[in-house]
């Protein structure tokens, strides 16, 4: 699989990835700030577990007495896949949110350049 494959069920998006360093998909919902990641062996398996898996997380925070996260919609931004991977491990060390770091730095961009 050369790109990603968005997937919705009831009103969140996972993006799918093929590793194939582990030899299956592995999912992780978008727009949220909770991380929800999972994983199957076909595309029907992780359409499958992503649809438990947000049931299950809005149970789980119906038991931890909280709003579950309200996805927010996501913007794609065309950027090469080296850039990206950058971006991706920048959040990860800041402990955000690809598109929290993204927008972030537009808005620093925006206001510089005014």
């Amino acid at each position: 699989m050369s790109s990603d494959v968005l997937m919705e069920y009831k009103g969140y998006t996972a993006r799918i990835h093929y590793s194939t360093e582990d030899e299956c998909y592995v999912g992780k919902i978008t727009g949220i700030n909770d991380i929800v990641v999972f994983d199957g062996e076909t595309l029907e398996e992780i359409r499958k577990t992503f649809e438990a898996d947000v049931e299950s997380y809005k149970a789980y925070c119906a038991a931890a007495g909280r709003e579950p996260n309200k996805p927010v919609p996501e913007v794609m931004v065309p950027v090469s896949s080296a850039l990206y991977a950058q971006i991706a491990q920048k959040a990860e060390y800041d402990g955000v949110p690809v598109y929290t770091l993204m927008e972030t730095a537009l808005q620093k961009f925006v206001a510089h350049n005014a």
